[in-house]
């Protein structure tokens, strides 16, 4: 009976030492909630507040040196979002080429989406992402190009200052009014022709008026007519 009860509490204590300590996520659990997170994309408190982001994830998310956690957050999403989750634990090789931090209490996990791998660091703890990163990415910054040396321009020999052209200064006059040209001499009027003076006498009425058929000065002016 000694026996019974002493192997009972010797497998008691294995499986004390084994299971672990109450409230502590397991590796399983932590998983699960990796693959929720990322799946629902309305977890951001799976991140660490301090999460750490290796360069070359940071370069591919596009996200500025100040970015908190839950841009972070919101950047993953974007980048998983509408295709299937898987989380996995990350191969050997993967850990080695993410440059993790190490910490063996903290595992490391594989999120594959689409053509998307990445590496994640857990803490079991925490119950939080304290590590994301690529499995061997590596960034390339910007190539830095010279600026171009500024070309010389041919020297062109300077031409000797031409001095500068005297004015003539030219006093404005007063225009002289032209003097009328003589008039020319207008010919005179001809002289009007005076009539010569009329040397027959004058006829007066001497006598009654007769029509003849041929009738005399005299005729004429007795029948009240002028002669011409």
């Amino acid at each position: 009976m000694k026996f019974l009860f002493a192997a009972f509490v010797a497998t008691s204590q294995v499986f004390a030492q084994q299971s672990p300590p109450p409230g502590k996520t397991t590796e399983q659990q932590a998983r699960s909630y990796v693959t929720s997170a990322f799946v629902t994309g309305a977890a951001p408190m799976v991140l660490s507040e301090s999460v750490s982001v290796s360069p070359e994830l940071r370069q591919r998310l596009g996200l500025a040196p100040a970015a908190d956690s839950r841009a972070v957050y919101q950047a993953l999403v974007a980048l998983t979002a509408g295709k299937p989750v898987q989380v996995r634990p990350a191969a050997p090789d993967e850990i080695a080429k993410a440059q993790a931090p190490a910490a063996p209490e903290k595992p490391l996990f594989a999120l594959e989406s689409g053509d998307a791998t990445l590496i994640l660091q857990y803490d079991l703890e925490r119950d939080h992402v304290a590590f994301i990163g690529l499995p061997g990415a590596v960034a390339v910054a910007a190539p830095v190009v010279a600026p171009a040396p500024p070309q010389k321009l041919p020297e062109v020999a300077a031409e000797p200052a031409k001095p500068a052209p005297v004015l003539q200064v030219v006093e404005p006059q007063v225009p002289r009014a032209a003097k009328p040209a003589a008039l020319a001499a207008r010919p005179a009027p001809p002289a009007a022709a005076v009539p010569a003076p009329d040397s027959r006498p004058v006829l007066r009425k001497t006598g009654a008026c007769e029509i003849k058929p041929v009738m005399t000065d005299q005729d004429l002016v007795n029948c009240g007519a002028t002669p011409r």
